[in-house]
């Protein structure tokens, strides 16, 4: 089964960094270290922050993500947590159900997902999750209802749409996901993996030359190897062998001096 693109947000981005010489209190510092890639430094501002003001529901939040990122899943936990505690925040409840869900604890990932969306009334967000953990359990039903359900709670969110395609797809049902996905593009037009999804979509629907189209529209928007491959793949399937070929050879080139790259 592939994996539906944007299964759980591992990480949402950061807030704005102000003028070095605005910064005043420890949040507005982390974020210039942030941004200076001085990570030990900004989570000592964010701990700072706290220890000011420990109701600053941002604050814990990155400092959340960013002991996430070094594999202190636990403690990252507990601080979104705590930020539940006070305000129901949606990227903390899908960084909570995302590592809850890596540490195999589904049971109260779910339960924190059915809270979501009844204080979370108009995100499609806590729906799409459900939706993903009922599929990979298996119930189809439950799935394709909290797929739908994300899209009617909030018709403009292209991500709901976009898993709702995917299953389809996966499921070989109605349209195969090709009006889905098409809603989905409409409304995230600049997402490079929006557009790869599409192309994926299409190609298992046989739509070969509306794939490639959709790979090419990924790739200029973010070329990646990922994309790059499934452009392969398509190529080969038309027939195309010689400029597959050439893209592979060009790829492989590139993976080699990435490799190289990350062992200096």
């Amino acid at each position: 089964m592939r994996t539906a693109l944007y299964a759980v947000a591992l990480l949402v981005a950061l807030y704005a960094t102000p003028s070095p010489s605005l910064a005043k209190t420890p949040f507005e510092e982390a974020a210039q270290l942030i941004e200076a890639g001085q990570i030990p430094e900004a989570r000592r501002a964010l701990a700072e922050e706290l220890r000011i003001h420990p109701k600053h529901v941002e604050a814990r939040y990155n400092l959340a993500v960013l002991l996430q990122q070094i594999g202190q899943k636990k403690e990252a936990a507990k601080l979104y947590e705590e930020n539940l505690a006070i305000a129901w925040h949606l990227p903390s409840v899908i960084n909570l159900t995302a590592i809850l869900r890596q540490e195999g604890n589904t049971v109260q990932a779910k339960r924190w997902l059915k809270k979501a969306t009844g204080k979370l009334r108009y995100e499609a967000a806590p729906w799409y999750l459900l939706a993903s953990i009922a599929e990979a359990e298996g119930h189809m039903h439950d799935a394709e209802k909290n797929y739908r359900k994300a899209v009617t709670t909030d018709p403009l969110n292209g991500f709901a749409h976009l898993r709702l395609a995917g299953f389809q797809s996966r499921r070989q049902i109605d349209d195969k996901g090709i009006k889905e996905v098409d809603r989905a593009i409409d409304l995230l037009p600049d997402c490079a993996p929006c557009w790869r999804e599409s192309g994926d979509i299409l190609f298992a629907a046989g739509k070969l030359q509306a794939a490639l189209k959709s790979y090419q529209h990924s790739l200029a928007i973010r070329p990646d190897a990922k994309t790059r491959q499934q452009l392969i793949h398509l190529l080969n399937s038309l027939g195309e062998h010689k400029r597959a070929t050439r893209m592979q050879q060009a790829l492989d080139t590139w993976k080699k001096y990435q490799h190289a790259d990350s062992n200096l």
